[in-house]
């Protein structure tokens, strides 16, 4: 892979990098809301709290997934951040 690939390469994995970050950023803004409403509808209405709960685990397994994923690219990027940083030294060092 060249330079301008392994370039390309990052970039890429940059913008999937910060995709991962908004969706867990929106999951965990999801998670706090509705641990407000399982608390609000705690006391009145018990089954209501129980949904909530449910649906709290299920973000919580995307929650997982997604930082999953991330240490994935995030290895990824560290591993082409260090190709394109070895590539560039040997391709433009002055003799």
């Amino acid at each position: 892979m060249g330079l301008a690939d392994s370039q390309a390469r990052l970039l890429m994995l940059c913008a999937y990098k910060s995709d991962l970050e908004f969706g867990m950023a929106m999951i965990a803004q999801k998670r706090t809301m509705l641990a407000y409403q399982a608390q609000l509808a705690g006391e009145m209405y018990p089954e209501l709290a129980n949904q909530l709960h449910v649906m709290d685990k299920r973000l919580d397994l995307e929650m997982k997934t997604l930082e999953t994923q991330y240490k994935i690219v995030n290895t990824e990027f560290d591993s082409v951040n260090k190709i394109v940083e070895d590539r560039t030294k040997k391709d433009f060092k002055y003799a």
